[in-house]
């Protein structure tokens, strides 16, 4: 019996002649032969002809490549575009319906301008790119950040950068895994502009034939606008055997009210203006209302004797100091790691007009003491014994740090464990700096 011959280095290196010492073996090197030495083999036995409707399907998924080909070179040579719309995903089980929300806006100008808007059901995420620089903003927290696109770039990989700055990027990239493609016909899909006949069509992927046991990933259909070529509904449907939670089907739909190519933008268009109510951080902490609704006020008088058993300590006598208050006991893991940092504060600040605390609560002296010790930790310590000053403060979560500035009133309220720059940040927001 005739048998090709392994597909290694050794016999892609072998010469043309090597085929005829295959060919004693069977007719298989008769043909070898006549290849070689350039005759015409035995013509193969004809084939059955293909039914009218075979050739029909061929023809429609030939049709379908065609029309998949030029949307992919659509959004390869787009210079821009604007799309508006939202996404939808919805899990359905044996427990009843669960659905999420999300709403989008993205102007994009290629290569690195980018003025986009997602938007929850709890929260908003803007994110503007200039070229050079990249703003974030999280209206909900009334924060934002400022990054260099070059360090965005080099933490993530290409892929990933460009699903968050340039979405439609993927659909230039869309035939690269597909197997299988097919027509589906027409179907309307209401835009701003008014209701679109769009052409849709499944696509089934690599990825879609590679799944575990129990899972089935359903062709991903595509409504196309013949018009522009460009993608106004995307909608996916997977289907999974769960050993808990029995049969559950996930579906996620993207529709487009906006899908412009190549439009003019407005030559502010990538340009990031804060509002009066939001505050430049490093990273974004979520706060509290209750937190938030202490930024601004006149910061709570209290009392409270010092480790040291000296003199007792009043807020409202270090008006027109900056105060640092750090609420924290020794059990609490990031109060270790908290602490050191504003000791350091401290040794800093101290001769540029900062009064440092740390506000230990509910804890035994000699705890203290030791705790500070073993730490090697030299930072002014006020015992609330009882927690009312903590209470007054709404410490319920540790740490929790107070920034009094010299008007007695607060300037921010920080939970958690921060970086060191974000103290700085918060303190030359209080008006010290090194």
């Amino acid at each position: 019996m005739f048998r090709t011959p392994p597909d290694t280095l050794e016999n892609r290196m072998r010469p043309a002649w090597h085929l005829l010492a295959i060919g004693r073996r069977g007719l298989p090197a008769l043909f070898a032969l006549l290849m070689l030495l350039g005759a015409t083999p035995p013509p193969a036995p004809p084939s059955k002809p293909a039914s009218p409707g075979a050739r029909a399907t061929v023809q429609r998924d030939l049709a379908a490549r065609r029309a998949l080909e030029g949307v992919t070179e659509r959004y390869r040579t787009l210079r821009g575009y604007h799309l508006e719309g939202r996404g939808a995903s919805k899990l359905t089980s044996a427990q009843g319906e669960n659905e999420n929300i999300t709403w989008v806006r993205f102007l994009v100008s290629r290569p690195n301008r980018n003025a986009s808007e997602i938007r929850t059901a709890d929260m908003t995420t803007r994110l503007v790119m200039d070229g050079d620089s990249l703003w974030t903003a999280l209206p909900e927290l009334g924060q934002y950040q400022v990054q260099a696109v070059s360090t965005v770039r080099a933490s993530v990989d290409s892929a990933m950068f460009a699903r968050q700055f340039d979405p439609a990027e993927e659909y230039g990239r869309l035939l690269e895994t597909v197997v299988a493609m097919r027509a589906l016909g027409r179907d309307t899909v209401h835009t701003n502009a008014g209701i679109v006949m769009c052409d849709r069509y499944a696509v089934t992927t690599t990825a879609a034939t590679q799944v575990a046991e129990g899972i089935k990933v359903h062709p991903r259909v595509l409504w196309v606008d013949p018009a522009t070529r460009m993608v106004l509904l995307d909608s996916v449907s997977i289907d999974q055997q769960h050993p808990q939670l029995g049969a559950i089907t996930s579906v996620n739909v993207t529709r487009m009210v906006v899908a412009k190519p190549d439009p003019v933008f407005a030559a502010d268009a990538f340009r990031f203006k804060p509002s009066h109510d939001l505050k430049r951080v490093r990273r974004f902490s979520r706060q509290s209302a209750e937190h938030a609704a202490l930024e601004g006020q006149p910061a709570s008088d209290f009392t409270l004797e010092t480790l040291a058993g000296s003199k007792s300590v009043k807020l409202s006598e270090l008006k027109g100091q900056v105060v640092l208050l750090d609420f924290w006991a020794t059990w609490c893991g990031p109060c270790r790691g908290w602490l050191p940092i504003v000791a350091k504060a401290h040794r800093e600040y101290g001769s540029k007009g900062l009064k440092v605390y740390a506000v230990n609560e509910r804890e035994a002296e000699p705890k203290v003491r030791d705790y500070l010790a073993r730490q090697k930790l030299d930072v002014p310590v006020l015992m609330d014994r009882s927690g009312t000053v903590g209470s007054m403060y709404r410490a319920s979560s540790i740490p929790l740090t107070v920034v009094v500035g010299r008007d007695g009133r607060v300037v921010r309220v920080l939970v958690g464990l921060h970086g060191e720059e974000d103290l700085r940040d918060v303190l030359a927001e209080a008006g010290l700096v090194l």
